[in-house]
């Protein structure tokens, strides 16, 4: 392991934060379930921290929806069902169907060589673990919006992303369709490369689109299964 860079500045965190890094990992990993309740007595034993602290990290994490808080102010894991997965689905859709057309409309060569190089690393996450693929994929797609500039657009598309990765990861766990990532983004990127802004954006949102039917088909199997129980 090389060492590191020293020049760079200390990163610091409150213990806020570094309670909310903990607890959305836990959410997203699966550790906590969806619809899951969370005490905040619980939580602060877990994690060594004051009820205070947990109690801030949970009001930024419903800000993002990955908690909700019920009645009696008791929390919980926000629930994933088909509405919320329709819903991540066409927002993402509508954020990256306008990246991709800022994208088409004013890239440079920079651009292009950074989104080629995300789509490289696509091939070889096909035989690794979740881990590796869950980064390899979404790192394309974040990089479609981060190249577009547009300072509104990425800050959105980063409020949404832990709920992308939340979703990527149940599926994966729990209705495992394992795409041939390279394959199945390449005609999203051919698009995005052709300079068409119309063909960039309804490549990106058939590629999403997609997505979104076989999720659906998914949870329904998932829930078929629940009630046969």
């Amino acid at each position: 392991m090389s060492d590191p860079d020293l020049s760079l500045p200390i990163e610091r965190r409150s213990l806020a934060d570094i309670a909310r890094l903990r607890l959305q990992q836990d959410i997203v990993r699966g550790r906590l379930a969806p619809g899951e309740t969370l005490t905040e007595v619980a939580l602060s034993n877990r994690l060594g921290v004051g009820r205070g602290t947990i109690r801030t990290a949970l009001f930024t994490l419903e800000g993002n929806e990955l908690v909700i808080r019920a009645p009696y102010s008791n929390w919980r894991v926000a629930p994933l069902n088909a509405q919320v997965i329709w819903e991540i689905y066409t927002l993402r859709e509508a954020l990256e169907g306008l990246a991709a057309r800022i994208l088409a409309e004013r890239s440079t060569e920079a651009a292009a060589q950074r989104l080629r190089a995300a789509f490289a690393r696509l091939g070889p996450a096909e035989a690794e673990p979740l881990d590796q693929r869950v980064v390899a994929d979404l790192d394309l797609h974040r990089a479609i919006v981060e190249l577009t500039g547009h300072q509104h657009l990425i800050h959105r598309y980063s409020a949404l992303s832990a709920k992308m990765e939340w979703l990527y990861r149940w599926s994966e766990e729990h209705w495992p369709q394992r795409y041939p990532l390279e394959e199945s983004h390449r005609p999203l990127v051919e698009a995005l490369l052709s300079g068409s802004p119309l063909q960039a954006e309804a490549a990106v949102r058939q590629h999403i689109a997609v997505s979104l039917v076989e999720d659906l088909k998914g949870y329904a199997a998932l829930e078929a299964r629940r009630s046969a129980r």
